[in-house]
């Protein structure tokens, strides 16, 4: 494994252009000789794919684990009934947010690290911590969120596969750094093809969904520890170990993705609103409808990761070496593919809708192609939106994104509060409608001051110099 080493010479970090290393204090040149620097591991690249494999891989790999998580909803659907559908959705609305906070968006900071700042181990360490206290969080709101043992029993069980994802998520991280997508897609391809055949198969046999839930979890704990690990392993070598304890250090990491922490849980709940309020006001069977064609999208919010995916760390290259000129091109292609869909797939979406909704899920769902038509509409803003905090993220500014996205579930907690009791399932997409508009206003405000303040950093150095 090679490490950094310090030159002999009497130059200062700013002259050799390396940023001084956590807790070292300041030297003059005179005061230089062999230093040693702590031990974080500098993976040492090979060829680095092209954006064009990489996001072919991603959008394979998230396309296919996509769709096999929509074969489960299907399955349900098909073999139970909505409110048995209701019930499984339920327990992703509930552990979601809880987990979007926990995990601190760690794969993020961790991915947009192009300097190696933090080592992985203090990545997998926060992250094991914090989705530990996610699902003891869970335990404790289990006595609120179900009506029933058996309810609460798949709840719980939901979270604990959302534990295990949040493992295989810390990993990604350090593959999508080091531009290794290939590897992940091959884990979510894993992870996607067990789960769908073992959860199916599991319900048709036994018709019990807290046992699906359960062989699920069992299949994503394999891939975890006879891939994820061992492909981890692979790049920090042999010696370093996937735990470090030093709670300066985690305490730093914690507090710099805390606001994606935040902005992630207010993603999930301004998103999960309508649901609660549907649970509350409509009940299962409508909140089994309204999940069912709320997965059909899916597919667009797939491609739109992947693509976030493929981009971000190129992303926080370009913006690092000031290349603003083609950051901002970048952006603008991929905002344009998020506005294509909106004005292509709604006007489609009517048209064969109806025809498409009765194959996939039956009769009771066709009769909302109109709800089907607003989430596509929502998931072609909303991409813009996402390319948009992509491109915030990649400039590691965290802390605005936070409060964009709370003024988002305000929106959506308002919207809902209204709509749902007099539109029921409309009401609950309008609902989504203000929460996405919302951050798609808030996005075009924070990147645009963003974009002002780096160019003005930019020509005061290039008067400087």
């Amino acid at each position: 494994m090679n490490y950094p080493l310090m030159s002999t010479a009497r130059s200062t970090p700013s002259e050799s252009g390396a940023a001084p290393v956590a807790g070292q204090r300041h030297r003059r040149p005179e005061e230089f000789s062999v230093i040693a620097i702590e031990p974080i591991p500098v993976i040492v690249r090979t060829a680095i794919p092209s954006l064009r494999n990489n996001f072919a891989w991603t959008l394979g790999g998230n396309v296919l684990y996509g769709g096999c998580q929509w074969g489960m909803l299907s399955a349900l659907a098909k073999l139970g009934n909505p409110s048995i559908v209701g019930l499984f959705t339920l327990g992703l609305a509930i552990c979601a947010p809880v987990f979007m906070l926990t995990n601190l968006q760690l794969r993020a900071v961790q991915a947009t690290d192009v300097n190696a700042e933090c080592a992985f181990a203090e990545y997998f360490t926060l992250r094991l911590m914090a989705t530990l206290m996610g699902l003891t969080a869970i335990v404790f709101l289990l006595p609120f969120s179900a009506n029933s043992a058996a309810g609460g029993m798949v709840i719980l069980l939901v979270a604990v596969s959302k534990s295990i994802e949040c493992m295989s998520d810390v990993t990604a991280g350090l593959l999508q750094r080091e531009d290794q997508l290939k590897r992940v897609a091959i884990s979510l391809i894993l992870r996607g093809v067990g789960s769908v055949l073992v959860f199916s198969l599991t319900f048709a046999y036994f018709r019990n969904l807290a046992l699906s839930v359960a062989s699920m979890s069992a299949v994503w704990l394999a891939v975890l520890l006879l891939y994820d690990v061992p492909n981890t392993r692979a790049l920090i070598g042999a010696h370093e170990a996937f735990f470090h304890f030093d709670r300066r250090r985690l305490w730093r990491v914690a507090m710099l993705g805390l606001p994606l922490g935040w902005v992630a849980t207010f993603s999930s709940l301004y998103v999960n609103i309508p649901r609660y309020f549907l649970q509350h006001c409509m009940g299962l069977a409508d909140q089994g409808i309204y999940g069912s064609l709320a997965y059909l999208v899916v597919a667009i919010n797939l491609v739109i990761a992947a693509l976030s995916v493929s981009v971000t760390t190129r992303l926080a290259r370009l913006y690092a070496d000031g290349d603003l000129r083609q950051f901002l091109r970048l952006l603008g292609r991929l905002s344009a593919l998020g506005i294509s869909i909106t004005a292509v797939g709604v006007p489609l979406t009517f048209t064969v809708g109806r025809p498409l909704l009765t194959f996939l899920y039956g009769r009771v769902y066709a009769e909302h192609v109109d709800l089907l038509a607003l989430f596509v509409g929502i998931a072609g803003l909303s991409a813009v939106g996402s390319f948009l905090f992509c491109g915030l993220t990649a400039a590691r500014i965290f802390r605005a994104q936070a409060a964009v996205y709370f003024a988002a579930m305000l929106a959506g907690l308002a919207g809902s509060a209204f709509l749902v009791p007099r539109f029921g399932l409309l009401g609950a997409g309008y609902a989504l409608l203000a929460s996405t508009v919302t951050v798609f206003i808030g996005g075009v405000w924070v990147m645009r001051k963003t974009l002002s303040g780096r160019l003005t950093v930019l020509f005061a150095a290039t008067s400087q110099g």
